[in-house]
Parts: C-alpha cells; sequence; structure tokens
C-alpha cells in the first residue's frame, strides 16, 4: 500500500511539473537516435501459479506472494516513430512461499510452507509501443518474452528439508506491462508495470508427496519498474 501511494505521488508531482513547462519541449532530438542505454531499478512481487493434480493427500497449494527488487541495465533499438525494441538484462532477487494443507496417514490435516530463494539473471525482450508525444510525456505499452536464470537455485541439492522448494532454475515468461515516461531537462525517466507469466513448469520432480500430485508450479511476477534513459 505505502509503495502504491509513493507511485500515484510521483506520477502526481511529475504532471504537475510537466503542466508547469508546457510550452517547454526537453529532450526535443532524444527520439532520433538510432540506439540509446540507461539503467532500471525496480521492485517485485515473485509468486507462482500452481494446479494441483486429484489426490486425497495434497489438498490446497496456495502461493504466498513476497516482496524483492531488481536492477538493470537499458538498451533501446529505434525501430519506428513509435515502436522501440528493448533488451533489458538485470539481476532479480526475492522469495517465494506455497502453503500446502495436507492429510497425513493418521487423518489429521496439518499446514506446511515451504519456501524458495530466489536470485535470477533476467534477459527480457520485447517491443515497446508509444503514443505520440505531449510535450514531455509519453504512454507507452509492452509484449515480449523473457528468460530467467535461477542462480539460486535449490533444484540440485539432494537433502529433502521440510520448508525448502525446490525449483528449476530455468524459466521462460510471457512479459506484458505498460507505463509513461517523462522528458525531464538531463534525461528521460519513466515508471512501468510490468507481468510476467511462466510458460514452463519449474518445480523439481524428485517423487516427494509435493511435487508428484502438483500439475504444474509457474512463475507469475509483478514489477513496479523507475527507467533513467
Amino acid at each position: 500500500m505505502k509503495k502504491t501511494s509513493t507511485i500515484v505521488l510521483l506520477f502526481l508531482f511529475l504532471f504537475r511539473a510537466h503542466a508547469q513547462n508546457e510550452s517547454m519541449m526537453n529532450l526535443v532530438t532524444f527520439d532520433m537516435r538510432p540506439v540509446h542505454f540507461g539503467f532500471i531499478l525496480g521492485f517485485n512481487s515473485l509468486s507462482f501459479s500452481a494446479k494441483l493434480k486429484p489426490n486425497d493427500t495434497i489438498l490446497t497449494a496456495v502461493p504466498i506472494p513476497q516482496s524483492g527488487f531488481e536492477i538493470g541495465i537499458t538498451a533501446d533499438l529505434n525501430l519506428a516513430s513509435h515502436l522501440n525494441l528493448r533488451f533489458i538484462p538485470g539481476l532479480s532477487f526475492g522469495s517465494r512461499k506455497v502453503k500446502f494443507t495436507v492429510r497425513q496417514p493418521d487423518g489429521t490435516i496439518e499446514t506446511i510452507t515451504k519456501s524458495a530463494e530466489s536470485t535470477f539473471l533476467d534477459f527480457p525482450l520485447y517491443l515497446k509501443y508509444k503514443t505520440d508525444r505531449l510535450t514531455n510525456f509519453r504512454a507507452y505499452a509492452l509484449l515480449g518474452a523473457q528468460y530467467s536464470l535461477d542462480l539460486a537455485s535449490q533444484s540440485k541439492k539432494k537433502e529433502d528439508k521440510l520448508d525448502l522448494l525446490k525449483i528449476n532454475p530455468h524459466n521462460i515468461n510471457l512479459l506484458i506491462g505498460g507505463g509513461g515516461e517523462f522528458y525531464l531537462r538531463y534525461f528521460k525517466f519513466g515508471i512501468e508495470i510490468r507481468m510476467t507469466y511462466g510458460l514452463n513448469d519449474v518445480i523439481t520432480r524428485r517423487g516427494t508427496v509435493f511435487d508428484k500430485n502438483m500439475d504444474y508450479l509457474k512463475s507469475k511476477i509483478f514489477w513496479i519498474v523507475f527507467t533513467f534513459e
């Protein structure tokens, strides 16, 4: 809630600054560059999309979103006046949890929470479609794909800890999003919202009661990203 309020206040501040300088065009030739670079800082909410197989042991599997953050480098190729191709390799940190409701052999019901710490190398490649520039502001939409390598994956470790959720290190995701960018005096600042939806099952199949009763476990991540270009 605090993060959302901060984003809203920041938008209002930038719109007010934009209105006060409505007659002044900043960075007039910025969009004429064939290629430009920058960096990003962001916050994420990591979770899963989970589906169980029909079974009598694992009754529910409920993902619990966890917060993290991201840093990255922007490489932007200008394809047309309203279309850019962007590659933003980055490093993101966070954890994810799943709460399982388990029926034990004696009939009792137990709740077990498993977690997975993650450090991702992210390689998103996507198209950015922009509206016409309104003095010092543009809105845009994003669509593309992202490959992520989890450097902290526990999938190859042999020990089975009760609270450890073992997931595969390779993630392939669909990426969608949108945002707005402000042409300031010396640089372009943007605020965007991104969502990635996993296309592959990431749970490690080891024959445990948890993974053998899971139909799939796919990544689902929400980002609020600040861009500086």
